[in-house]
């Protein structure tokens, strides 16, 4: 994956997203996908069970973001570790017209270039809005040390994803109180602690189940849910039952 900006709109599908080494995320349409890196790095997509995929995406090299976007790429490479971040969002009823335009386009011949150049500049510009509202301004970033015990709390619920600790137990066991960790976790990872757990142990079953490893019972409890609460949820975020990634 080349230095840049990568804007994505998935409209139907589903497809595993895996950057360098880092655990896949799975996206399913409608959804928004942005990914921000300064070098180069290693990127897998993986098309999945669950209907054609349909998308649209654009990329922007580094020279046209410093001159367009450059304060947005700032302020969110800004939030990340290293020099790459990934973002999946629930795509709105905007975003999944402005790729649906750019997917079938109205004009054709020499204006379509034109007409398509317009349209991805205003896909980009209501994408990074849709993400920078979510980005903290420079005066409330987190103060590097708590930055470090904030990482510190997201790693113990990776760790225990099946069983993970309450919000005061992992305040507790991280040093911080509630109130620091709650705004903290949600400037640094754009969501809240139940929010991110939530989202990583979806995650974590849909693996265990596209692969095989598990199934949908097991995947639900290996990830701390009944099946029932789990395939509410499951079909909820991905917009399918879990039964059908078998």
């Amino acid at each position: 994956m080349r230095a840049g900006l990568k804007i994505g709109v998935i409209l139907d599908g589903r497809q595993s997203l895996e950057l360098d080494d880092r655990p896949p995320v799975m996206v399913a349409g409608p959804s928004l996908l942005i990914a921000a890196n300064s070098g180069e790095h290693m990127q897998r997509r993986t098309g999945l069970a669950g209907g054609e995929l349909r998308c649209a995406l654009l990329q922007f090299d580094l020279d046209f973001i410093a001159n367009e976007f450059g304060a947005q790429m700032a302020a969110l490479q800004g939030l990340v570790e290293g020099d790459a971040g990934l973002w999946v969002r629930p795509a709105n009823a905007t975003l999944c017209a402005l790729a649906l335009q750019l997917a079938e386009p109205p004009v054709a011949g020499n204006l379509h270039r034109l007409y398509a150049a317009g349209k991805a500049l205003e896909l980009a510009a209501v994408a990074l809005d849709t993400v920078m509202n979510e980005v903290p301004t420079r005066a409330a970033r987190v103060p590097q040390r708590i930055a470090g015990r904030i990482r510190e709390a997201r790693d113990i619920l990776l760790a225990q994803l099946q069983d993970p600790p309450s919000l005061a137990e992992l305040a507790r066991m991280t040093g911080l109180n509630p109130t620091n960790l709650t705004s903290g976790f949600r400037q640094l990872f754009g969501d809240s602690v139940f929010g991110y757990l939530q989202e990583q142990r979806l995650q974590r079953a849909h693996a265990l189940i596209a692969s095989g490893e598990m199934t949908v019972a097991e995947a639900a409890f290996h990830v701390g849910y009944t099946p029932a609460h789990f395939s509410s949820l499951f079909r909820k975020r991905f917009g399918l039952p879990p039964s059908a990634l078998r």
